[in-house]
């Protein structure tokens, strides 16, 4: 495919080498596999009407930085795997020499826009560096689709599309202030976040994988979640597991064995355990009970 793109103009320069690999054009939305070429470190300024979500699926090369606004002087933040440029915004960076595949999104709407978002210093900075699980598994999802094509790939591609953008306005409405200037606690958009994690079937996430979720260090998630909770993460986890299990031991729930794994819990075995710690009673029991 030719090396015109769709989703924004390249930066003048020569030192630039991109391959589109494939795309997928929506209504508000072109999604793009780009492969770049990067001839020695160099810089330049990234702006476009439209927003811009980019995922990179090779590392970036170099020590890749940004930083929205007039430069001044070399862009001081760190650039993630994952960026937002809202519409309108000047993103300047600088980057090595290499090569880098990325699935680069431009849409217009959906209120992700640097006008209708009313962004903050806070989101802005987040925005050069989007740690969200959810938004990176969407992204990736949506760079197969583009290049193994199936079935309804555009229905499909569309659907995963809003969900990509619905984690990133949750994303970016949790972030917080520097931790030099550390608020009271999480915000309820970081709480439901945590929550929807730990919901998840199988073994709870990492402690880091939390953290980054609300776009915080590991030192200071562990200090604002106590402040939210009045709690550990370790006893509000549990407290959560048990709550999952008491409404799968309901009767005609599915077995306790699977109940244990859908709960986070290593083996049946430390799942009664636990349940009976809290509740009085084995998992069997309880269900048990219910069922009279």
């Amino acid at each position: 495919m030719n090396a015109i793109s769709h989703v924004y103009d390249l930066p003048g320069t020569s030192a630039i080498d991109c391959t589109i690999q494939g795309r997928i054009a929506l209504p508000g939305v072109v999604m793009e596999l780009h492969h770049y070429r990067f001839c020695g470190p160099q810089g330049a300024v990234f702006s476009s009407p439209r927003s811009f979500l980019d995922l990179a699926l090779t590392p970036r090369p170099g020590e890749p930085r940004g930083e929205f606004g007039a430069a001044a002087g070399a862009p001081a933040r760190a650039l993630g795997p994952i960026i937002f440029i809202p519409a309108g915004a000047n993103l300047h960076t600088c980057w090595g020499e290499g090569e880098q595949t990325s699935v680069c999104c431009g849409f217009d709407g959906s209120g992700l826009d640097a006008e209708n978002m009313a962004l903050t210093g806070h989101m802005l900075e987040a925005a050069l560096d989007v740690r969200s699980q959810a938004v990176g598994q969407a992204l990736r999802r949506i760079a197969e689709e583009i290049a193994l094509p199936g079935f309804c790939s555009e229905m499909l591609a569309q659907a995963i599309w809003t969900q990509a953008t619905i984690e990133l306005h949750r994303y970016l409405h949790g972030a917080t202030a520097p931790e030099s200037h550390a608020v009271a606690g999480l915000s309820r958009a970081q709480i439901k976040r945590i929550d929807e994690c730990v919901r998840q079937p199988g073994k709870p996430p990492a402690v880091a994988v939390l953290a980054a979720e609300c776009g915080l260090s590991t030192r200071h998630f562990f200090r604002l979640f106590k402040a939210t909770t009045g709690q550990t993460l370790t006893g509000y986890v549990t407290d959560r597991k048990i709550e999952r299990a008491r409404q799968l031991l309901r009767p005609g729930g599915p077995p306790i064995k699977v109940i244990a794994w859908e709960c986070g819990f290593q083996s049946a075995a430390a799942f009664s355990a636990a349940f009976r710690k809290v509740e009085g009673l084995t998992p069997r029991q309880f269900r048990e009970a219910l069922a009279h």
